[in-house]
């Protein structure tokens, strides 16, 4: 009885496992792929695969063009993001400081979080009148310590405490770059402290260089929204010892 009841769970963990090697192939995708292409990216028999994207299928996480028979993620999966990233405690807080921002600075405010190795933005606030801005939007993915957010992040963390290029980030509290993830692009971001006074977001703006052309100039800015979100997740300066 045991064996069979152990036999069923790794059954279904194989399972399990082979369904988000197929999403997370979907993912890496922009443009979809066949099941031919899907076989090759992920290893799996195409008899597994037809039956995984019909499941997939039928609940709404994959969808089929019939005339490239190319597959890709539907919109149930962005639901779940959506509400993943609706659930963080930080977003929630932030949202209402990060409108703030994008008015006040007439530019792309956003929150970007870390999942792993990668950081993920999470929310993005536009400024009512702005008709260029940089395509900076919700659920984009890059390496951690990559783009201003990335920097801000990555330096108040343990493993960014030791990288020499992130000292400069560490002393002034804000993190810049220019043309990094996209030519003709800026960032400004800092870090986002929680009550354990631990960095768990970065806040700040992206724009177009042309109109960024110091930085410095918004970088207070950045930094009182950062500490004002820290604020709200409990956060507290130290107290100076007398």
């Amino acid at each position: 009885m045991a064996t069979s009841g152990g036999s069923r769970r790794s059954t279904g963990s194989r399972t399990l496992g082979r369904g988000l090697a197929l999403l997370g192939a979907l993912g890496e995708t922009e443009d979809g792929d066949t099941v031919s292409g899907l076989a090759d990216t992920t290893g799996l028999d195409r008899a597994v695969l037809y039956r995984l994207l019909e499941t997939f299928t039928e609940e709404g996480y994959v969808t089929r063009d019939p005339q490239t028979r190319k597959y890709r993620l539907g919109l149930a999966v962005l639901e779940l993001g959506v509400r993943a990233a609706q659930g963080l405690e930080v977003r929630r807080l932030a949202g209402p400081v990060l409108r703030t921002l994008a008015e006040e600075t007439g530019e792309t405010a956003c929150l970007a979080v870390r999942d792993r190795d990668d950081l993920v933005v999470v929310d993005v606030e536009e400024p009512a009148e702005r008709v260029v801005s940089v395509n900076y939007r919700v659920g984009f993915r890059h390496p951690l310590g990559v783009s201003a957010h990335g920097r801000a992040l990555l330096a108040f963390l343990p493993e960014g405490s030791g990288d020499k290029d992130l000292q400069a980030v560490r002393q002034r509290g804000v993190a810049y770059t220019r043309d990094e993830l996209e030519a003709g692009a800026s960032g400004v971001a800092a870090p986002v402290f929680n009550h354990g006074r631990q960095a768990v977001a970065a806040v700040g703006i992206v724009a177009p260089t042309a109109r960024l052309p110091e930085p410095e100039a918004v970088a207070l800015r950045v930094l009182q929204t950062a500490r004002e979100i820290s604020e709200r997740l409990g956060w507290r300066p130290r107290r100076q010892s007398s």
